[in-house]
């Protein structure tokens, strides 16, 4: 006799069957990469696809066999037969897409950072609530599985109370090219890019404590002149519709976050750092025990003779001594895992494990990060 082993939390079946039709708002690189095969992979319709550069977009709908493109938007969002688009322009659109998007009653999953600042970020939330709408950000992070299986070790008291987190997502030549180097486009550099996972995931496992202060650093020390190996280029560069060569971003950063939990968190985050190999770590402290998430980004694990299979490692005591305990994990793709959550929670099948005001507090926490750098002093953090 025997019992049946459960499926690991948050890793769904390869394919589940939606009656949710979708448009696709930027067929750029996170549409190509992550959003419209996930759609297909789901079993989703994609309806229609919209960006201003009609090329591309007939080139994605092409090769996804989307029967609709437009190149004005607001003529997807008309169309009564989408119920919810996936928003994938660059920072500086969120706001006004997601908020006409809402007031067309569409459902929401925009990428991260939600907006360009708190203030947009807590209209397009109070939009939602407006419009009875779902508006997830795009924490693809959160379906890791190592951060499901720490997670469920954290809710179920294993760890103790969580008082410190070190934190980082670094590379050491990984830039991209384009409107991500341009502020006013994006916002920020890697903070808003990359380092904006390790703070989110963290934040969740640790029960998402709210932010009270901020000290923080900003260098940028390579710009456009780093090695170009592990660049990338937008895809307005690709296809030569801008050189790509403004850079007036962060290519470091680093910040000092306090919550209202007592839990004290610290980022390290760089497009380009002289260090010994790209990372994504997490390491909590808990009085109960303690833990280490420390593995390559997938993107550039792959080729590089890395294998699928991880593991956690947590720290702790049993009977009376020290112990290191190994929780193996399988890599899986969390673009996929966060667009069938996201079709699973329109239908009413799931509970969201994201919502808008998630993006909101992450907003707040990255305004905070550049005011500190920019006054150069301890801010406080105010939603």
């Amino acid at each position: 006799m025997g019992s049946e082993c459960p499926r690991d939390a948050g890793i769904a079946p390869a394919r589940i069957l939606t009656k949710t039709n979708v448009g696709v708002i930027g067929t750029g690189l996170i549409a190509d990469f992550a959003h419209l095969p996930a759609y297909r992979e789901a079993g989703a319709t994609v309806v229609a696809v919209a960006d201003v550069v009609e090329s591309r977009a007939t080139r994605m709908a092409k090769k996804y066999e989307v029967a609709h493109v437009y190149t004005d938007y607001r003529r997807l969002l008309e169309r009564e037969d989408i119920e919810a688009v996936s928003v994938c322009v660059p920072n500086y659109l969120h706001a006004p897409i997601v908020l006409d998007a809402l007031a067309a009653g569409k459902h929401v999953l925009v990428e991260k950072p939600m907006a360009m600042n708190l203030a947009e970020a807590k209209a397009m939330e109070a939009a939602a609530e407006r419009a009875g709408r779902i508006l997830m950000v795009g924490f693809n992070s959160r379906f890791r599985p190592d951060v499901v299986k720490l997670r469920r070790l954290i809710e179920a008291g294993k760890f103790g109370d969580l008082y410190f987190a070190e934190i980082g997502y670094i590379r050491r030549r990984g830039y991209p090219s384009g409107w991500f180097t341009v502020k006013a486009e994006s916002g920020g550099g890697p903070v808003v890019d990359i380092g904006i996972h390790a703070l989110d995931f963290t934040r969740y496992l640790a029960g998402s404590p709210l932010p009270v202060s901020v000290v923080a650093s900003t260098q940028t020390k390579f710009g456009a002149c780093a090695v170009e190996d592990g660049t990338w280029e937008s895809s307005d560069v690709r296809e030569g519709l801008r050189d790509g060569k403004i850079f007036d971003v962060e290519d470091f950063a680093t910040a000092w976050i306090r919550f209202d939990t007592g839990l004290a968190m610290t980022l390290t985050t760089a497009w380009t750092a002289n260090v010994a190999r790209d990372r994504v770590y997490s390491n909590l402290l808990g009085s109960l025990a303690g833990a280490s998430i420390d593995s390559y980004h997938s993107i550039h694990k792959r080729g590089r003779g890395g294998s699928d299979a991880e593991q956690i490692d947590v720290f702790t005591e049993e009977a009376g001594m020290v112990c290191d305990i190994a929780v193996p994990y399988r890599s899986i793709a969390t673009h996929n895992a966060e667009i069938r959550h996201f079709l699973r929670v329109i239908e009413g099948a799931e509970a969201p494990v994201m919502s808008a005001r998630d993006g909101v507090v992450m907003q707040a926490i990255l305004d905070a990060i550049y005011q500190s750098a920019d006054q150069q002093r301890e801010v406080a953090v105010s939603i």
